[in-house]
C-alpha cells in the first residue's frame, strides 16, 4: 500500500511538473520578454521649456506633432496643446511616464505656458 501511494505521488508530481511548470515558465517569459518599443531610455524629466522647444523644432513629427510654421498654425487653431505634446513625448520615448508626468497637471500647464510664450515670441518677429 505504501508503495502504491508513493508511486501515485511520484506519478502525480511528474505530471504536474511536466505539464504545469513549463506553462508557468512560458507565461512569465512572455510577460518579461515583452521588449520596450523604445530604443533608448526615456528621460524621467524634461524641463517644460526644453520640451516646448523640441516640439516646435519638429522632434515629435513621428508622433504627429508638426514643427515650425505648421506647429504655430496648429497650436493657434487648438489642434496642438501641451497635453498632446507631453503624450507625444512619452509615445516617442523622449519622456518617461514612470512618475506620472504625462498626467501631472502642473507639468502640463508649464509646458502650455512655454508653448504660448514661444509662439508669442516668434510672432513678434
Amino acid at each position: 500500500m505504501k508503495n502504491f501511494i508513493s508511486l501515485s505521488f511520484i506519478t502525480f508530481f511528474s505530471i504536474v511538473t511536466t505539464v504545469f511548470i513549463p506553462q508557468l515558465a512560458n507565461a512569465q517569459a512572455t510577460s518579461e520578454a515583452n521588449p520596450s518599443k523604445c530604443i533608448r531610455e526615456p528621460q524621467p524629466y524634461i524641463a517644460p521649456e526644453t520640451l516646448a522647444s523640441m516640439a516646435y523644432q519638429g522632434y515629435l513629427e513621428k508622433q504627429g506633432i508638426p514643427g515650425y510654421g505648421v506647429f504655430e498654425s496648429e497650436f493657434g487653431s487648438g489642434n496642438i496643446n501641451a497635453q498632446k505634446v507631453v503624450q507625444a513625448a512619452v509615445a516617442g520615448c523622449l519622456l518617461s511616464d514612470q512618475y506620472g508626468v504625462a498626467t501631472h497637471k502642473n507639468y502640463i500647464q508649464e509646458v502650455q505656458e512655454q508653448l504660448e510664450f514661444m509662439i508669442q515670441g516668434n510672432s513678434g518677429r
